[in-house]
């Protein structure tokens, strides 16, 4: 680690007086949402180099305040919670070096965590739901689109049985938003880890500040105890005779997002066998199958991603 310096706390402040103006003022609060890796991962990559000392927490203490003094509380939680969290949470797990998969599961459940706190906050300090605004928003996109594509599939289908799977299918989506909206938050929060700890390795490696590579993308893994969980999820739910509809949301969410592991574990597992096969006959037919199955068979890579998780077929090919 590099010695302390008044240079070292100037360049801190100044990387989060930029963050923060880049984040309120070309912004809006959703897009932060959606994009807060690229305000957060300066912050991560600069705490890789510092140990986090008083100084440093002062420096993040004057940039909120001032948040909090120019634009309110709503900003001052936003930013607190889902910009100087994620930043200094990543930058210790990537500094301890723990396999990519392993990184990106903690990473991924804590920044669901901190999501989870802005929310409750924002809604019991601000009165704002978050919630209720993101239902309201499903709620205006579902009556915009029916009153546009209800005439497009009027025209477009055969008979009165064709429009209504059609708009049954479009409404359903809209249901899927709303009921799912935990397990969209996670696998957002998913996407969004995965791509800052991509980001922040590269950076450090090429900075020379990270000295154990990358790590196995295409070894990312569940665990067998996550397999037995999703089992035991799914036995729940077949059996379940609770009368409770929130625990049979949570049930489901947590399906939603199991199942979706799975799927990308799935995909993970068919590049690895087309990248071992040596023909480039067959391995152009296996990615033409892939393909087909991608666009009309999706289960396939679920049941994939299951049947590897299990017997962990990856990394016995790897190690071969």
């Amino acid at each position: 680690m590099k010695k302390s310096s008044n240079a070292r706390y100037i360049l801190l402040l100044i990387i989060l007086i930029v963050n923060a103006l880049y984040s309120y003022l070309f912004l809006t609060r959703g897009e932060v949402i959606f994009l807060s890796f690229i305000v957060f991962i300066p912050i991560a990559i600069y705490s890789l180099q510092y140990e986090v000392d008083s100084r440093l927490i002062c420096c993040m203490l004057a940039v909120s305040i001032g948040i909090y003094m120019l634009y309110g509380i709503e900003d001052f939680i936003l930013y607190s919670m889902l910009i100087i969290l994620p930043a200094f949470i990543i930058s210790y797990i990537v500094k301890e070096e723990i396999a990519f998969s392993k990184a990106l599961s903690f990473t991924s459940l804590l920044m669901f965590v901190c999501f989870l706190c802005a929310i409750i906050s924002l809604k019991y300090i601000c009165k704002i739901d978050v919630i209720e605004g993101y239902f309201n928003i499903i709620d205006a996109l579902e009556i915009e689109f029916t009153n546009v594509y209800s005439g497009f599939f009027k025209a477009n289908t055969n008979s009165i049985q064709e429009y209504s799977i059609a708009m049954g299918t479009f409404k359903n989506t809209f249901h899927f938003m709303k009921y799912y909206y935990p397990a969209l938050l996670y696998l957002l929060c998913l996407g969004i880890s995965f791509i800052s700890i991509l980001c922040i390795r590269v950076i450090a490696i090429k900075a020379k500040l990270y000295d154990h590579g990358l790590g196995n993308i295409l070894g990312l893994k569940v665990s067998r105890s996550m397999i037995v969980f999703l089992l035991i999820t799914i036995c729940t739910k077949a059996f379940n005779l609770s009368s409770n509809s929130y625990f049979l949301i949570a049930i489901n969410n947590i399906l939603v997002i199991l199942t979706v592991m799975l799927f990308l574990l799935g995909i993970l597992f068919e590049v690895s066998v087309i990248k071992r096969v040596r023909s480039a006959g067959r391995r152009s037919l296996l990615i033409l199958v892939s393909i087909f199955c991608l666009v009309f068979f999706q289960a396939y890579f679920v049941v994939a991603g299951f049947i590897d998780s299990v017997f962990q077929i990856r990394v016995k090919l790897n190690n071969a």
